[in-house]
């Protein structure tokens, strides 16, 4: 049984890559693939499998880059204090997707989504998450793009209790200034029901992102994100976290790119004593089309 929940993403995107065709006529298809190598210096498991945190990738496709933070067991361990810990992890991440145009500056799409994370100490964080994504691209004028997608996704992990379904929301604005400048809104909605009701779950994240072009190979990223979870179990355990972040994306030649990011990240939580920050170092190569 184990072994079937931790294949059940890959079975669900092969499905859909298969009927992609006859989901999406005459599509204009994306995609985008990503190994990325992790560095945390104090993880906090109440975090994991944050949609969205990531979101200054500049891929065409779901490149909001899903992201894990982990370790701790309950919702009362946020990984500060003398437990503080370290860990690596690797992460892989695949999507493929199409849009087809419906009116002018107005498209439809759709995507799919298949990711791997593992850890080199807190193996019971290992993951393999599988996501679905629909919505609408509209753009507004010269400057401003707007999309809302409907999310669903499954997650399966190694430790017990996290197996969870989840479903959700995202809209974001994005305005390109210039060539060289633009700004990118994003919030984002989960409702997370896991096995266990201590990691179930209503999620709600902001964020905001800067990208800069000082050379045509070259993006520099700056990003701020807001994320908000709310326990199911015990009773009114809510927990936040704080990002800040800068990044680089260099494109080593046409549609391959060399992500590189540092995040600086404060957690905490309704319960005293249970604040942490964690730095993030992440390196990552992307093929995107």
């Amino acid at each position: 049984m184990k072994i079937y929940r931790g294949v059940m993403p890959a079975v669900i995107i092969g499905l859909y890559v298969f009927m992609y065709p006859a989901l999406v006529p005459a599509a204009d298809l994306f995609y985008d693939a990503e190994i990325k190598a992790i560095y945390e210096d104090n993880v906090v498991g109440l975090l994991t499998g944050a949609q969205g945190v990531r979101g200054g990738a500049s891929g065409p496709g779901m490149m909001a880059g899903i992201m894990g933070m982990g370790g701790g067991h309950s919702p009362q361990n946020t990984g500060s204090g003398p437990g503080k810990t370290s860990d690596t992890e690797l992460n892989l991440f695949a999507d493929l997707g199409g849009s087809t145009e419906i009116a002018s500056r107005t498209s439809l799409f759709i995507a799919g989504s298949a990711e791997h994370t593992s850890y080199d100490t807190f193996t019971d964080l290992n993951s393999n998450i599988g996501g679905l994504s629909t919505g609408i691209n509209m753009g507004l004028g010269d400057v401003l793009l707007a999309k809302f997608a409907i999310n669903g996704r499954l997650k399966r992990y190694e430790g017990p209790g996290r197996d969870s379904s989840a479903y959700g929301a995202t809209l974001s604005f994005k305005e390109r200034f210039t060539s060289a400048f633009w700004l990118k809104e994003v919030y984002d909605y989960e409702k997370n029901s896991a096995d266990s009701a201590i990691f179930s779950y209503k999620g709600n994240s902001v964020s905001v992102w800067a990208g800069f072009l000082p050379a045509p190979q070259v993006t520099l990223l700056l990003g701020y994100n807001y994320l908000a979870r709310d326990f199911d179990e015990p009773a009114g355990f809510t927990v936040t976290a704080n990002t800040v972040s800068i990044g680089l994306v260099y494109e080593l030649a046409k549609r391959w790119f060399l992500d590189a990011q540092y995040d600086h990240q404060r957690s905490d939580s309704n319960e005293p004593g249970t604040a942490a920050t964690d730095n993030i170092v992440s390196v990552g190569l992307r093929y995107s089309y």
